[in-house]
């Protein structure tokens, strides 16, 4: 079953990270001079690797981390695992091995789509998912470079069940192109990678449900994009026992496909610490001199060696480097299944695998769907998104905080805890965002210490140029949480005033960081509108986080919200339709009685 610490445990691990201002992703930003750019970061860095005192401390961090591929997935809480109905059809016999066509339901509507080779005779036997790279004919290829085909014919032929299916978009996945997604799916969590991550999840379901299947001995292999997919899976499913990602983990390129960069995955990681979750399970590191991975020897793989080390298990990690440039080639492929055969057949450690001879079937044979329609009940683009939109909602009504809770943190990438001591204010303090002098200045007449907020700026025109943005730096609107959360946090007992977009932003910055009182003209903001999020508050993955209503659900003290309007619903506050004088916030914030809110 899925890797799934308590949240009791999960929700401390992620609060304790600190916020460490020269720390590119983790806050360094909001203390920028003023007048000066930010500066962002890019799929092609060079990443450093944190380091870890103790097991423990690994062990709290690989929690979170394995629940933040989950989230930036959009799959925290996890969706419900609909029906696979999988039909497995046209069986081709050989002398050694079988292949048949392959089609699933990963949702209700949505098919994943591959071929299934199975070994002779009846099991059971280990298994291996086998997703591809960003080849011209995907799970079909079959050049000397790269032969998807070939690894599965010879791991059938070794003994292993293999199923190797299509990312969205190639060969059989006809239902969306590998291009989709867009702002307002990805407010409610849906993008092409964390859709492809639920297709694997629901693959090794598939896996699992097969009688010639051992369901405790599965392993995962792919290169390029198939090889972030291999790790990126194995990370969150601890049903893969053993992993081989081949020409992938590296510390200076990232991944450079949508299907491999979720929103806001490695706003504050990289691919070595996200793989390294994977200990201390079996792990094997292929890569080769041509392309990103020709450091791995001496650069990724002795970083991975030490997280294996604080388990003791240097033995279940291993290297293997090829002069080629990026492929899965026959010498790749043998190195994989020598290792494989180690820890899935209890084949001594020295073991060599020689491929033999293979020829795959005619392409005919292998497409799923090849002179016949989509099954009934297939959905358009259109539908899948609304489907799941309507599943998200669903969930939000019947399921119970906590995972929404962490959900929401994930979203907001807080990392602005800062436990340093504050020396005691002998006035109350209000953090002020906004742009009104005269509420200013009648803060300060109160007798208020007054600390505006300083909002990191933001260079639309530099963000444009950064592929997979998202994935690697906050949205202006998240930006801005975690500018009012930093703000808060050096004024401890402080209380929040804010209007417009900083008010909608403070209130989810209350979820992070606690203010005495709160009050937030929110400029008659619409909560049930995607357009209005979009317009005034995009962040990924907030929408199926619970958004607004959350990060209420979070916040301590006290909060009154004004300026509603009729279209701002919310639970829990203190909401006035009206927007407020500067004197009526200025006597709410002294406790005084304001003009009693209207029934809504």
């Amino acid at each position: 079953m899925l890797s799934d610490p308590p949240m009791r445990q999960v929700l401390p691990a992620f609060l304790a990270i600190g916020l460490t201002a020269a720390v590119p992703g983790m806050g360094a930003e909001s203390r920028l001079e003023k007048g000066s750019s930010p500066r962002y970061r890019t799929l092609d860095d060079r990443f450093a690797v944190r380091r870890y005192s103790s097991l423990p401390e690994w062990q709290r961090r690989a929690a979170y981390l394995r629940e933040h591929v989950l989230a930036s997935a959009g799959l925290l809480p996890m969706p419900e695992r609909t029906p696979l109905r999988a039909e497995v059809f046209d069986e081709q016999k050989h002398d050694d091995y079988s292949v048949s066509k392959v089609y699933l339901e990963s949702r209700p509507g949505f098919f994943v789509t591959g071929n299934l080779y199975r070994p002779s005779g009846s099991g059971p036997f280990p298994a291996i998912l086998s997703p591809h790279g960003h080849w011209a004919y995907g799970r079909l290829e079959n050049t000397e470079l790269a032969s998807v085909p070939g690894r599965a014919i010879s791991l059938a032929r070794q003994g292993f069940v293999v199923f190797s299916y299509d990312m969205i978009g190639y060969n059989d996945s006809r239902q969306l192109t590998h291009a989709f997604g867009g702002k307002r799916e990805s407010l409610w969590g849906l993008s092409l990678a964390g859709l492809q991550l639920w297709n694997s999840i629901r693959s090794l379901d598939f896996l699992q449900s097969r009688p010639e299947v051992d369901p405790g001995r599965i392993g995962c292999t792919g290169a390029s994009g198939g090889g972030t997919q291999t790790f990126l899976l194995a990370a969150v499913d601890e049903r893969v026992k053993v992993a081989a990602p081949v020409n992938m983990i590296s510390l200076h390129m990232q991944g450079g496909c949508l299907c491999e960069n979720p929103p806001g995955l490695r706003l504050d990681t990289n691919n070595v610490e996200l793989a390294a979750t994977i200990a201390p399970r079996p792990l094997l590191m292929v890569s080769a001199t041509g392309d990103w991975t020709a450091e791995t020897p001496q650069l990724e793989y002795p970083e991975m060696r030490s997280f294996y080390a604080l388990f003791g298990a240097e033995d279940h990690l291993h290297a293997a480097q090829f002069q080629a440039e990026h492929n899965y080639n026959r010498e790749s492929r043998e190195a994989v299944y020598a290792w494989m055969a180690r820890w899935l057949q209890d084949a001594p450690a020295d073991v060599h695998v020689a491929e033999k001879p293979f020829q795959p079937d005619a392409l005919p044979r292998l497409l799923v769907f090849h002179g016949r329609p989509l099954p009934e009940g297939a959905v358009t683009a259109a539908q899948f998104t609304e489907d799941w939109i309507a599943a998200a909602q669903t969930q939000l009504r019947n399921s119970d905080p906590p995972g929404f809770r962490a959900a929401l943190l994930h979203a907001l990438a807080p990392e602005i805890q800062d436990d340093r001591p504050r020396p005691a204010r002998s006035r109350p303090a209000v953090v002020l965002a906004s742009e009104k002098p005269e509420l200013r200045r009648a803060l300060a007449r109160a007798g208020y210490t007054v600390r505006p907020v300083s909002f990191t700026p933001h260079d639309a025109e530099a963000a444009a140029k950064v592929a997979h943005f998202e994935t690697y730096n906050r949205t202006p609107a998240s930006q801005r949480v975690a500018d009012i959360a930093i703000a808060l946090r050096e004024a401890p007992g402080a209380a929040l005033v804010a209007d417009g977009d900083a008010a909608l932003a403070g209130l989810l910055a209350l979820a992070v960081a606690p203010a005495r009182r709160a009050v937030l003209d929110v400029g008659e903001f619409d909560t049930s509108s995607d357009d209005a999020y979009l317009g005034h508050l995009y962040i990924p993955g907030l929408r199926r986080a619970g958004g607004l209503q959350t990060a209420a659900s979070m916040a301590q003290g006290s909060i009154l919200i004004h300026g509603a309007g009729r279209r701002f619903h919310l639970e829990g506050p203190t909401i006035e339709p009206r927007q407020l004088s500067v004197a009526e916030i200025v006597q709410a914030l002294a406790g005084g009685t304001s003009p009693p809110p209207r029934a809504r």
